[in-house]
């Protein structure tokens, strides 16, 4: 059953998650709550760290947003309990068929007892015409949400399923962006099993390869959360465990001397829009601290110490990174900016990039002079439009067997 937009918009701003990027979440919804334009209703969904909902919908659909803080948020997604997602009413033929009743009676959540588990699961039945996951990280923006909202034939914000994979799995950027004649620093992926059974053969690897020092990140996590720099042995194998107990696999990285520099994007791979890059200057690596703490120490230059021709070329690496990993809605494009050799080396995209009072994304479209309000109509349009666009694709061939 195609999706019916009518012409009232309601947008559901999903926030909190299970991730490690959980309380950053919480920040950057603030964010778009406080900036969304006037002409939509908002849903505020929150989701808890064990990946249960909570919609407020009868209380806040028409609420004034203006001074909500992470606080507030953090109180919402608290009151979450077990909770199955629906979505739209037409999600009927595909979960739970057998609640029909209570999704045609408009009960905006119901409980359905599980004999087998014995337990009651409340269900969520949100009447959104579009989402807008500001959900940082796995399980919000790793593709398994987006696949979600594809099957249930949902308008939604941001990338879809396959540039959402390629967004959380650094690796994968690597490889594309070395095939586009993008310069990318000397790794080495290290898979947990076989840190566990082969210790030593994987550092002597790493030691090899890349030496000392070293730069340790989980390969599908942002926002610097286990990360760190390996001067040794021991450290290498402390920062290892470290970053795995987050993700399956890890990145060592060889160090990169000089500064990381930003690009914005907004639109699709057909029509990348980039803003001008800016930097960010430390006496270390960008930790998670740096990042998001108010006594951060970090510089932000807007725009970046880049002449002219520079700026072009790392503008240009940019736009190849857009088109070759299909990003579309909203991202980040890092690099760093090596002094000594003069080269821009790409380090990663955020395809739902951090949106705090001190993050890059939001400060370089306000330079541009593209505040919030505008650039969060222009991706919930996209968004709108692009649910249009799959209506009208053919899933089936008419043939003779």
């Amino acid at each position: 059953m195609a999706l019916k937009i009518g012409n009232e918009k309601t947008i559901a701003v999903m926030f909190g998650g299970r991730s490690s990027e959980h309380e950053i979440s919480l920040r950057s919804a603030v964010f778009i709550l406080k900036n969304i334009p006037l002409k939509y209703k908002i849903i505020p969904v929150g989701i808890n760290k064990n990946g249960s909902y909570c919609s407020l919908s009868g209380t806040f659909l028409s609420t004034d947003f203006s001074s909500i803080t992470p606080d507030d948020l953090a109180i919402i997604v608290k009151g979450s309990v077990p909770s199955a997602f629906i979505g739209r009413k037409n999600l009927k033929s595909i979960l739970l068929p057998y609640l029909e009743d209570e999704i045609k009676n408009d009960k905006t959540e119901f409980f359905y007892e599980s004999n087998e588990q014995k337990e009651s699961i409340r269900i969520l039945n949100l009447d959104a015409s579009c989402f807008f996951p500001v959900l940082h990280g796995q399980n919000g923006e790793d593709g398994r949400l987006q696949g979600l909202f594809e099957l249930a034939d949902l308008a939604y914000v941001g990338c879809d399923i396959r540039s959402s994979v390629i967004g959380i799995d650094k690796d994968i950027q690597k490889r594309l962006a070395k095939l586009a004649g993008v310069p990318v620093a000397k790794y080495e992926l290290i898979e947990i099993e076989h840190f566990e059974k082969k210790l030593e053969e994987t550092i002597l690897r790493i030691e090899k390869s890349i030496n000392y020092p070293c730069f340790i990140k989980p390969n599908s996590l942002g926002s610097a959360v286990g990360t760190g720099r390996a001067k040794n042995r021991s450290e290498l194998e402390t920062l290892l465990k470290e970053a795995l107990a987050f993700d399956q696999k890890a990145l060592v990285e060889e160090p990169m001397t000089g500064t990381e520099v930003e690009c914005a994007f907004l639109g699709d791979s057909c029509n990348p829009k980039i803003t001008i890059a800016g930097e960010i200057a430390t006496s270390d690596f960008y930790s998670y601290e740096e990042k998001y703490a108010n006594t951060s120490k970090a510089e932000l230059f807007i725009p970046a110490r880049l002449t002219p021709e520079k700026m072009q070329e790392l503008k240009n690496f940019a736009k190849t990174i857009a088109v070759i990993t299909g990003i579309s809605g909203l991202c980040r494009i890092d690099f760093w900016n090596c002094k000594k050799t003069n080269t821009f080396i790409f380090n990663e995209i955020n395809t739902i990039p951090g949106l705090t009072s001190i993050s890059m994304f939001p400060k370089l479209w306000e330079y541009e002079g593209v505040k919030g309000e505008l650039w969060i109509d222009e991706v919930i349009e996209a968004a709108y439009s692009r649910k249009q666009r799959t209506i009208k694709s053919q899933y089936g061939i008419k043939a003779s067997l």
